[in-house]
């Protein structure tokens, strides 16, 4: 066999393990909507580099020095390091990779930093999210063939949290280069990191989202099926999510319950499980409500799910009388249905004819942030195509009636145009 084929595959067969120096800010600091600091430049990355390679010789012993080592000169949110796949460890060792040349591997250091206003690792840059933390992380990685770094990785696990605290050099890197002034620095794991989302997610009740996103993590062929108190059902599976999107009609026959305020509980805990898992990488597809979905068997039902997914995944439309491609209507009244924990969360769609005969009415329930405008945008131009008046009506709550409760136009014509 030729050498470089040899090579080639020598290096395919390099692993990464990968961690983070974590950086604790204050609070009160993140409350203020502040972002995170620009990446640093190469120089800079080069310095903490040096630092943080001390620290782990210090902390891991002889047995660091066995595998190569890539920073990431940038700090990120844990959820953009905590997602299915491990982008950045991938990004991380494939730059290692090609850092060798073709050259057979052996252990060297690499800090990657901005040259030209421009991060090297495009695909993987840094967010920079206003109020993002508290605690944010500067990504590394350990790179070795599988055997040696089988062994440099039982020694990170075993010592990185326990040992990791930084020295007072890379402290001082920290605060210049950045331009922080952080509450606590130490090293972990990525396996620590998710030990520690476990914990914080389980604390504040959520341990179910905790099982869907450690199945997206570290088990994505296993499916995965939750279902809340709320009655939520969500759905994992090769680092996806399905999940029923319910309207209070549907909601009320599903949960045998006739209280808008439970439908209240039901979004927020919807809107909280979709947000937590889209913030970690894991598309969140809406569903139509088949029995199937609701099954506590993961296989079927996520393959009920994949089959009732909803083409648009911002919004919901659901017709109630007349059809909504009417072509005839001198009024269009939108009442923006609202309940205290979600506010706005459905638009009940009233057309009506010069006789006061219903040409259409059903209700559209936004399903993400950008659907609200949308929404009110598309019926007022439907108005303006017709030439017919055009209202939003703004209740102080949702209008309902019959049982079990649907949603109700408001009448009294009060709100905006």
């Amino acid at each position: 066999m030729p050498i470089t084929e040899i090579r080639q595959i020598m290096q395919a067969a390099l692993s990464a393990t990968p961690a983070v120096l974590t950086i604790e800010l204050d609070p009160e600091v993140v409350a203020r909507g502040a972002r995170p600091p620009e990446p640093l430049s190469r120089d800079a990355a080069e310095v903490l580099g040096q630092a943080v390679a001390a620290d782990l010789h210090r902390i891991l012993g002889e047995t660091v020095t066995e595998a190569g080592l890539i920073i990431a000169g940038g700090l990120y949110d844990l959820t953009e390091l905590l997602q299915p796949g491990l982008p950045m460890t991938e990004a991380l060792l494939e730059v290692y990779r090609g850092s060798l040349r073709g050259a057979p591997f052996t252990p060297h250091r690499l800090s990657l930093g901005c040259a030209g206003g421009r991060f090297p690792l495009p695909a993987v840059a840094p967010r920079r999210s206003p109020g993002a933390g508290p605690m944010l992380a500067l990504p590394f990685a350990l790179v070795a063939p599988g055997p040696t770094l089988d062994t440099v990785r039982q020694v990170v696990e075993e010592r990185l949290l326990e040992r990791g605290a930084p020295a007072l050099a890379t402290d001082q890197v920290v605060r210049q280069q950045f331009g922080l002034e952080p509450v606590n620095l130490a090293y972990a794991s990525f396996h620590d990191l998710s030990a520690l989302l476990k914990v914080q997610l389980e604390h504040a009740g959520f341990g179910s989202l905790w099982a869907l996103l450690e199945g997206a993590l570290y088990r994505p062929d296993e499916p995965v099926a939750i279902h809340t108190e709320e009655g939520n059902t969500f759905l994992g599976l090769h680092g996806r999510a399905w999940t029923p999107f319910l309207t209070l009609d549907e909601w009320a026959r599903h949960m045998g319950s006739d209280d808008p305020a439970g439908y209240d509980d039901w979004l927020r805990r919807q809107r909280q499980y979709t947000a937590g898992l889209t913030a970690h990488g894991v598309e969140v597809t809406p569903t139509l409500p088949r029995p199937g979905v609701f099954s506590d068997n993961a296989e079927m039902a996520i393959t009920v799910a994949d089959q009732a997914s909803l083409a648009d995944t911002t919004q919901r439309r659901e017709p109630r009388d007349g059809d909504p491609a009417f072509g005839n209507a001198t009024a269009i009244t939108l009442t923006e249905q609202r309940l205290p924990g979600v506010g706005p969360f459905a638009y009940t769609v009233l057309a009506q004819r010069d006789d006061g005969a219903i040409a259409y009415l059903g209700n559209d329930y936004p399903m993400a942030p950008e659907a609200v405008p949308a929404i009110q945008a598309h019926w007022r131009e439907r108005a303006e195509a017709l030439g017919a008046g055009f209202h939003v009506e703004q209740p102080a709550t949702a209008v309902t009636g019959g049982e079990p409760p649907q949603l109700m136009p408001w009448l009294d014509y009060q709100g905006s145009a």
